[in-house]
């Protein structure tokens, strides 16, 4: 499906959870890979275990690596897991080479969300009658 999306001039963005999804990815000519970490943590919702920010950083790199073994041109972005908050990305990308982005899904809708309507629920629960 990559490759196919590739060739019709689409661009491309498949998550890689392992060195041989890279591989793959970066060989079906995707633009940009996700090396994706698991479930994000935090939150209401979040996964329960996850790696390490520095395990994180470790795989994220050894993504990254295999992807750009097969294509040099691939742009390769971090997410998931413990990759969860600004600080926890800003952790990642200073510790990789290489990797040039942050992809944020639930750390851009879903934990934001879950804050604000939890402090506003806070609020009501002030009220007295």
């Amino acid at each position: 499906m990559i490759r196919t999306a590739h060739q019709m001039g689409m661009l491309t963005t498949p998550y890689a959870f392992n060195e041989t999804e890279a591989e793959q990815m970066a060989d079906a000519g995707a633009d940009i890979l996700v090396a994706h970490m698991g479930l994000t943590t935090k939150g209401s919702i979040g996964a329960h275990t996850a790696l390490t920010l520095e395990d994180a950083a470790k795989r994220v790199q050894a993504i990254h690596d295999a992807a750009k073994g097969v294509n040099p041109e691939i742009l390769v972005i971090c997410h998931g897991g413990p990759i969860a908050e600004p600080e926890d990305a800003t952790y990642v990308l200073e510790n990789t080479e290489g990797v040039v982005g942050f992809y944020g899904a639930s750390s851009a809708e879903r934990l934001p969300t879950e804050r604000a309507i939890t402090a506003q629920i806070e609020e009501f629960k002030k009220i007295r009658l």
